[in-house]
């Protein structure tokens, strides 16, 4: 799943990647969770402004579900442009 949100005339694009169990079985299990991708360009523009930042929950863990990657993979991204991009 991908979003893009756009903020103070950026574009900050979250991607979730699906984390799934390890084990040896072949079966069909939903995610365990969710690990948010932010990418951060100029709205319009091709070009990433910084390298794409990857989110874990806490203690490294993935995100229970995707609104929770989502959030708060557009959360950083915010701070991101508030704090290093808007002069």
């Amino acid at each position: 799943m991908k979003r893009i949100y756009t903020y103070k005339g950026f574009e900050i694009a979250v991607e979730l990647e699906p984390v799934w169990e390890a084990s040896g079985n072949v079966t069909l299990l939903p995610p365990r969770g969710f690990i948010a991708v932010v990418h951060i360009r100029t709205a319009g523009a091709t070009r990433l402004m910084i390298a794409p930042i990857r989110l874990t929950a806490d203690n490294q863990q993935p995100f229970a579900t995707e609104v929770a990657a989502l959030m708060a993979g557009f959360s950083a991204g915010q701070r991101v442009v508030d704090d290093t991009l808007v002069q």
